[in-house]
This record gives structure tokens, sequence and C-alpha cells, in this order.
């Protein structure tokens, strides 16, 4: 998949017609070099009501959530409902490398812009499809959204307190799962398209992936160790002891798997506090052993928390060899010193809202490095750039796409 001039996915291009299930794929290629070009409805597209916004001015060009997830994208509107709208999609598609969409199964068909229809003009062209629950099967056809797949891929059944009411992971996690999955398989099938020809319809259930990607809410313990997942707050059921612990001044979370990382973990509560029962050898060996005394390793491990700050326990911890980090909130990750010291954060210049400051590289490779080359783009920045220089439109006929609402 190597290209040149060191950019991974240079001269690949990318049709994105995806909501907020699936504009992370369409980021993660146009992140590593895809040119990818984004379909927005005229007037622009609901992800850019997706709160919060830039200094909490509520407006399409000002959604944290559109200004993150179309870095390096270009974009343009198209009504697809419409028939030049459909042709002019079918236009795109003809030179496209991969198109991304996330309608409801047989939607796109239903328009004449379906995989099989797309294929006949570009037998290269890989369609990925990411929806709820897949292109087949009894729940094809039933809406979708990330708390649903959250709940019916079992995430959320693990999730939370077991007194309180159900929650879900934050951040969009299903979406964002699915879409990983779908770039990475879109890449696979692109691949597979360069060796031979043949391009490939990708269907991607976010319900499957979250299943997948989830090794806490399968059957996978019970098959595995006889035990059913369940919500244990922040602890895991079978990682004992772990969870989120008070220090004097915020919170740490700990993680025990290990029969070493346990001893160790003991030896420094009984040297911290001069307690003798945590170093009993029942207590060694795998979590399995400490599952029926986890309220009371509990106890044990609060009482050496609450001795230090969470930078104290946390780094004497990173010594030791034992899993604990902070639980940082949002402020506190922004100026964190691990993330600056790895140049983590990424300035980019809006042409509107200034000097903006960006998550960086959620992966680094060295000989084609990931790039944000430029910021989201607003609503039809490129309608004329790509409708017209490259498929040649002429301006009379985008003005009359324009008044007909088509663009």
């Amino acid at each position: 998949m190597l290209a040149g001039g060191g950019v991974a996915l240079r001269g690949r291009r990318v049709i994105e017609l995806a909501d907020e299930s699936g504009v992370y794929c369409g980021k993660l290629l146009a992140d590593m070099g895809a040119d990818v070009v984004k379909i927005e409805r005229p007037g622009g597209d609901a992800t850019r009501r997706v709160p919060p916004f830039l200094h909490d001015v509520s407006h399409p060009e000002r959604s944290l959530f559109f200004l993150y997830m179309n870095t390096s994208k270009r974009g343009v509107t198209l009504d697809i409902t419409q028939p030049e709208g459909r042709e002019i999609f079918r236009k795109l598609a003809g030179t496209a490398h991969v198109v991304i969409e996330t309608r409801s199964p047989g939607e796109l068909q239903s328009l004449g812009l379906g995989y099989e229809t797309l294929r006949a003009e570009n037998p290269r062209l890989v369609f990925t499809s990411i929806t709820g629950f897949g292109q087949s099967g009894p729940h094809r056809d039933f809406k979708s959204s990330d708390l649903v797949a959250s709940a019916m891929s079992g995430t959320m059944y693990v999730t939370g307190e077991a007194e309180d009411p159900p929650v879900r992971l934050a951040g969009e996690q299903s979406h964002v799962m699915a879409s990983t999955c779908a770039a990475v398989s879109s890449l696979i099938a692109l691949f597979h398209a360069d060796r031979t020809g043949a391009g490939q319809h990708v269907d991607i259930s976010s319900q499957e992936v979250s299943l997948a990607v989830s090794h806490i809410s399968g059957v996978g313990k019970w098959l595995d160790d006889a035990i059913v997942p369940r919500r244990m707050g922040s602890a895991l059921f079978a990682s004992v002891p772990s969870g989120a612990y008070r220090c004097t001044d915020g919170l740490v979370y700990l993680m025990v798997n290990r029969p070493a990382h346990w001893k160790a973990l003991a030896e420094w509560i009984h040297e911290e506090t001069g307690n003798q029962e945590v170093i009993d050898p029942m207590f060694e060996g795998p979590s399995s052993k400490r599952l029926e005394y986890r309220e009371l390793l509990d106890i044990f491990i609060s009482d050496l928390t609450a001795q230090f700050t969470v930078e104290e326990i946390y780094h004497e911890g990173q010594r030791r060899h034992i899993a604990l980090t902070p639980v940082n909130s949002a402020a506190a990750v922004a100026r964190d010193g691990h993330l600056a010291a790895r140049d983590y954060f990424v300035d980019l210049e809006h042409a509107e809202l200034g000097r903006l400051r960006y998550p960086g590289a959620p992966y680094r490779h060295t000989k084609t490095p990931w790039k944000l080359r430029h910021p989201a783009p607003h609503i039809g920045e490129h309608n004329d750039e790509v409708y017209g220089t490259e498929l040649g439109l002429t301006p009379q006929r985008l003005q009359a796409l324009r008044d007909n609402g088509v663009i």
C-alpha cells in the first residue's frame, strides 16, 4: 500500500457518504494521505450540529466533533435523491478507489447507487457499508445508534455500577470501533483490488464489531473460566484487584492480572501500611484465586493510595512494574507531560477560527507518517474544485445545480 512521497495513501480517492457512525473511517484514511471527498447534503450535514461547540457558540462551523472528525478531507454538497445528484454521485464513484457509506441497507440500491450498479462502472471499487446490524440477517432493518450497538453487543451489560441504571462508554466508542474496523477492512480490500483488479463490498456491523473487540462482553470468559461477566463499577470482573482508588488529590486506576504483579503490590502495601495479612500466600497466584476477597483487598489498597498523591503513586507503581495510571480529566490530559514530550497534540490553522489544537496521531509509521494536512472543510468548500475542475461541469451548470438545490 506504499505510494510515492512517503505518504501511505497518496493517489487514492475515497468518497465518503457517512454520518457520525462512519465519519471516523474517512478521517483515518484522509490523515494517511487519501483524497477523501466528504459528501454532505446541501446546507450541511447533521454532524455539524453535534456538540460541544468551540467557545460554546452553536454554529455549523464550530462543532468540535465535526472539526476533529473531518480533518484532511475535502467537502462537497450533493442531494442524491435528485436525478442530477445521482448522476454526479455515479461519476464521483467512477473516479474512486473506495466509497464509504452509512445509509440503511438497500437505500442506495433503491436510488440506483448500490454496489452492484457502481461495480459495473468501476470493477475495482471497494464499497464499504457501515450499519448497525449489517446488510443481511434478521436485524438488518433495525434502527441503530451508538447506544443501541453498545446494548446489543453486550458492552453495556458489564459497564457501570450494578445498582445504577444502564450506562454506556463515553465518546461514541461503538462508532469509533466500527469505523476503525471499516478502515482496516477497506485497506485489505484495496490491497486485494490492486492484486486482482476486483473490488469488494465490505459489510461492517457496529454490533458485531463492538462484540468482537470487547472480550469482556462475550461468552469467552464463560468458555475459558466459567465466569459470567457482570457490572462491577470501575473494576474488571476478571482482574482482581482492579478499579479506581482514591489518592490525596484524585483517583488512580489499578489493574492486577499476573501473579508477579500481585506480589509486588502486596509487598508495597506491607511496606507502607504494616499490613501483615496482605502478604499471606492465600492471595497469591492468578486473579481467580482472589475473586472472593475483592472487597477486602480493595480496603488494603485504599489504605495505600490514601497516603499518596496521584503522581506519587503513579510513578512509584511504574518503578515497581505495577499497572497504575492516573484517572485524568480532559483538562489534565491536555496538559499531560508525557503527551507533551511525545509531541502528541498538533496545532492547525483554521481560516476563520484561528489556530486550533487537535489530538494527534493514533499510530506512528516510520516511512509513511500520519499528518493533519488541513482543517475540516466548510459547507460546500470544494464544490467548484471537484465538480468543475475535476468532473468538468461548466460554471453555468454548477449555478443551475445550486439554483435547483442539487449542490
